[in-house]
């Protein structure tokens, strides 16, 4: 715990996002992984396993961009790195072990953004604030031409999650309003990975499940109900077997996995 308070105040990143609690959120992965790491391994190694189909797909291979590459756990960077001429880690805080990872490769940057948005608008928003919702747009680089692979790793279920708890806290905006955020940055997150001409490849949880006694008692959608329109590999991830949330249930996510999304027919 100490280590990770020393982090905490290390780490760069903006007050607001501080506030909001995505570095408080992106640490607690780390300590979770440092006590489920043998859990998790499967899950690490099918995502990268997953991202290295979709690098075998590229016939160029000049810029390839991670979105939501976070700690790296399941980003097989040094293949990217061997493999592309730039290597481009977008995520909304970059912690300290992606920045010494990253230096360890001269093609590597780490790219600060939020792919939604609309984080920092939603951060003025004031405690019963009835302000509209600011609109969902990313472009972030659709204008490259250069870019031949992206990778979505992990993140859209996450997109929501802190956005909708920030409203929720405000006490202004109910759980309809909080939905429909929510529904719109999983379906424009979606959208904008067809708008790349590039391979792109799609990690993400779908459902989230609840297990006692080896058996699911309780699944709901990790999208909001999106579908995901492509087909491809699916697992279980365990995410916290008992007794890390609960001494009775564990809780574990269904992931799907799509190489390349352009290269499977979407489903209506």
């Amino acid at each position: 715990m100490f280590l990770e308070m020393i982090e905490y105040f290390f780490t760069p990143c903006p007050r607001y996002l501080r506030k909001m609690g995505f570095l408080s959120e992106l640490l607690g992965i780390k300590v979770r992984y440092r006590r489920c790491r043998k859990a998790w391994e499967p899950h690490l190694d099918q995502t990268m396993n997953v991202i290295r189909d979709g690098i075998s797909l590229c016939s160029q291979r000049r810029k390839a961009v991670i979105f939501g590459s976070g700690m790296l756990y399941d980003v097989p960077l040094a293949d990217l790195a061997a493999q592309f001429r730039e290597v481009l880690l977008v995520d909304l805080v970059q912690p300290l072990r992606a920045r010494n990872l990253a230096r360890k490769f001269s093609n590597v940057r780490l790219i600060t953004a939020d792919v939604t948005g609309v984080i920092e608008s939603l951060s003025r928003l004031a405690p019963l604030s009835k302000e509209p919702l600011p609109e969902c747009r990313s472009s972030l680089f659709l204008d490259d031409p250069e870019i031949d692979f992206v990778a979505s790793v992990n993140l859209l279920s996450q997109l929501p999650h802190i956005p909708t708890s920030f409203l929720r806290k405000l006490g202004s905006y109910d759980v309809t309003l909080r939905d429909q955020l929510g529904t719109t940055l999983i379906r424009e997150h979606l959208s904008y990975l067809r708008k790349f001409a590039g391979v792109v490849t799609l990690v993400s949880d779908v459902q989230r499940l609840k297990l006692k006694d080896g058996n699911v008692v309780e699944s709901h959608s990790a999208i909001y109900d999106v579908p995901i329109p492509w087909s491809g590999k699916r697992w279980v991830w365990h995410l916290a077997p008992r007794p890390e949330a609960s001494r009775i249930y564990s809780f574990h996510r269904e992931v799907v996995g799509i190489a390349n999304i352009h290269a499977t027919k979407e489903r209506s």
